[in-house]
């Protein structure tokens, strides 16, 4: 309970700093160190403890930057900010309790990696191009590495992690040039990221199947010409 009562006021601070990204760094680097110490198998903390931590810490920055992208009343971002914090608490005894069984990232992983798509392809995408590149980078990469130390019962490559996380950058540029709106750019990149989910999970299961897993890339095929004949197309 200490730690997050330091994180609400470390919150409090980024709010009253008119949201610098400085303090938000703080935020997540704080929760990460704290969060990972439930993990620790010994005195020590490893390296896999603060991979295991990094969904949540993540988690919290999104919340916390959410609340920076809209101009809302005082009042309301102050609310907003407290009820994150509750959700943050209980979603973390949630994910202690729920992190080693793959069903868990089934749902947790897509929720929490919708909220960067929003936030991604919302913004300008030439603005801090470099930076946002970066940051949707390594947030996928620590998500499959997490995985890879959670759920790997051999000695996998660290390619596993790796090109998955370069081919949704990929497919998040690319995107980004459809003269659709956002919001269907961002379903669209979600439902690449769930198919790429759900494969990652099933490799370090030892469940994939072709058969089972077509049917999958099929129906995202189908929503994905969907939403694109469904958008308005806007030609400049």
């Amino acid at each position: 309970m200490r730690n997050f009562l330091i994180t609400f006021l470390l919150a409090e601070i980024y709010y009253f700093s008119g949201f610098n990204n400085f303090w938000l760094a703080i935020i997540l680097l704080f929760a990460l160190y704290f969060l990972s110490w439930q993990f620790k198998e010994n005195e020590n903390l490893k390296t896999k403890d603060l991979l295991f931590a990094w969904p949540m810490a993540f988690s919290l920055a999104l919340f916390l930057y959410f609340l920076s992208v809209y101009s809302w009343p005082n009042v309301f971002q102050q609310i907003f900010l407290i009820v994150s914090l509750i959700i943050f608490y209980f979603l973390n005894k949630f994910y202690q309790k729920y992190y080693h069984r793959p069903d868990f990232f089934r749902i947790f992983s897509p929720l929490i990696i919708s909220i960067a798509a929003f936030l991604f392809f919302r913004s300008n995408l030439f603005q801090n191009f470099l930076l946002k590149e970066m940051i949707i980078f390594l947030s996928l990469f620590l998500f499959f590495e997490a995985y890879r130390q959670i759920f790997s019962r051999d000695k996998n490559s660290v390619l596993m992690t790796l090109i998955p996380a370069l081919i949704l950058l990929e497919f998040a540029w690319v995107l980004n040039f459809l003269p659709i709106n956002f919001l269907s750019i961002a379903v669209i990149w979600l439902i690449l990221f769930i198919l790429t989910n759900e494969w990652e999970l099933l490799i370090y299961q030892d469940q994939f199947n072709l058969r089972h897993y077509l049917p999958e890339v099929i129906f995202a095929a189908v929503l994905i010409t969907l939403i694109l004949l469904s958008s308005s197309w806007k030609m400049i």
